[in-house]
C-alpha cells in the first residue's frame, strides 16, 4: 500500500521524504520519474516540499510519483547536470534550453531577506523575488536584516508604498523576530536572499534549536559565505515548515514572458493595465501609462529604472 509524504531533502541519487506516524526515510527515485523530469527540463523529478506517493520496504522507501505541485520556485540550474545525466553542454549541443532547477515547491510563503548594507541592500534582486513569487501568486514579505548597523531603513520605502508587506530584524537586538515568527510557523515558507543578509541567523533566532551554521561577510568583496550548501525543509518548534537554502547572487525570471513583467512588478499597481496596447513593454510605445507616470513623478523614478535593468536583461536572454 502507497503513503503519502512531504519531500525534506533532495540528493544526487536519493531524497529523504517525511511520512506522518513514522518519520522521515531515505527514498530511492523508481526510474520512470526521470524521463518525464527531462521531458519537462527539469534538473530532478522531486524538489523539498513536494507531495509524493512512496512504497515502504523496512526503513527506507521508494518515491514512485509525485503529486501535482500548487507552486514552485525555479531558476535555471547554473551548474550540474539536467535529468537523466545530460548536462549543459549537451542540452545546447542539441538545440535544448539549460535545465530548470526546481528550488522549492507547494509554498505558502517567501520571506525576501536582505541586509541594510551588509552585504549592500540590493533592490535588482529582490525585485526579482518580489516577481517570481506575484507569477507563482505566493505570499511574499520582504525582511530587511541587521537594522542595528549603520545605514538607512528608509531604504525599504517604497516597497511597503507599493504594498509589500516588509519586517524589520536584527538577531543583535531581537528587533522584529516576534513579528516574522508567526510567518515562518504557518505552512511551509521558503527563505531566499543573497550569501550573508543572515538567513540561518534569523532562523536561530525563531527557532534556537535549529542550531545553523552562521558566518561573517567577508571585508574585501562584500559577499557572504554560504554557510547554507544544499536545500533542506525544516520543521519548527511550535508548528510549521521551513525551507533553508543558499544564499543566491543571481536570480533569473526566464519563466516570465516580457508583456507580462510590468504587471507583476512591485509599485506599478494599475499603470500596466491603463496601456494603450495591451503587450506594451513600457519603452517608447505610445499612450504608455507607465511611462507618462514616470515622467510626471507620480511613479517613483527609481521603481521604472530597477524595471528597466530588469527588462533589458530578460529581452537580452540573460533573465
Amino acid at each position: 500500500m502507497a503513503e503519502r509524504g512531504l519531500v525534506t531533502g533532495v540528493g544526487s541519487r536519493s531524497v529523504r521524504v517525511f511520512v506522518d506516524g513514522i518519520g522521515t526515510l531515505r527514498c530511492t527515485l523508481r526510474g520512470t520519474l526521470w524521463p518525464e523530469a527531462e521531458a519537462a527540463g527539469l534538473t530532478r523529478p522531486v524538489a523539498v516540499g513536494d507531495r509524493v506517493e512512496l512504497e515502504i520496504e523496512g526503513d527506507e522507501g521508494a518515491v514512485c510519483a509525485v503529486e501535482p505541485r500548487r507552486n514552485r520556485l525555479s531558476r535555471q540550474a547554473a551548474t550540474g547536470h539536467a535529468a537523466g545525466g545530460r548536462g549543459r553542454d549537451r542540452d545546447r549541443q542539441y538545440g535544448g534550453p539549460p535545465p530548470v532547477q526546481v528550488i522549492a515547491a507547494n509554498l505558502d510563503r517567501i520571506l525576501v531577506v536582505a541586509s541594510l548594507n551588509d552585504p549592500p541592500f540590493r533592490p535588482g534582486l529582490v525585485d526579482r523575488f518580489l516577481v517570481a513569487a506575484a507569477a507563482e501568486e505566493i505570499d511574499a514579505t520582504l525582511v530587511l536584516n541587521k537594522v542595528d548597523l549603520p545605514g538607512e531603513p528608509e531604504v525599504v520605502q517604497p516597497w511597503r508604498d507599493a504594498g509589500v508587506h516588509v519586517i524589520c530584524t536584527s538577531t543583535e537586538t531581537g528587533e522584529g523576530i516576534d513579528e516574522l515568527a508567526p510567518l515562518l510557523r504557518d505552512g511551509i515558507c521558503l527563505l531566499v536572499g543573497h550569501s550573508g543578509v543572515g538567513k540561518s541567523s534569523l532562523l536561530n533566532a525563531v527557532d534556537p534549536t535549529l542550531k545553523l551554521d552562521t558566518g561573517e561577510v567577508t571585508l574585501h568583496h562584500g559577499r557572504g559565505r554560504h554557510t547554507t550548501t544544499h536545500v533542506s525543509l525544516l520543521p519548527l518548534e511550535g508548528g510549521g515548515w521551513v525551507v533553508d537554502s543558499p544564499g543566491i547572487r543571481a536570480f533569473g525570471l526566464e519563466d516570465v514572458p516580457l508583456e507580462v513583467l510590468a504587471r507583476l512588478f512591485p509599485g506599478f499597481g494599475d499603470l500596466p493595465h491603463d496601456c494603450k496596447f495591451r503587450d506594451c513593454l513600457h519603452r517608447e510605445e505610445p499612450g504608455c501609462a507607465v511611462i507618462a507616470a514616470a515622467e510626471n513623478g507620480t511613479l517613483d523614478e527609481d521603481r521604472f529604472e530597477t524595471y528597466e535593468r530588469i527588462r533589458d536583461d530578460l529581452a537580452a536572454g540573460e533573465g
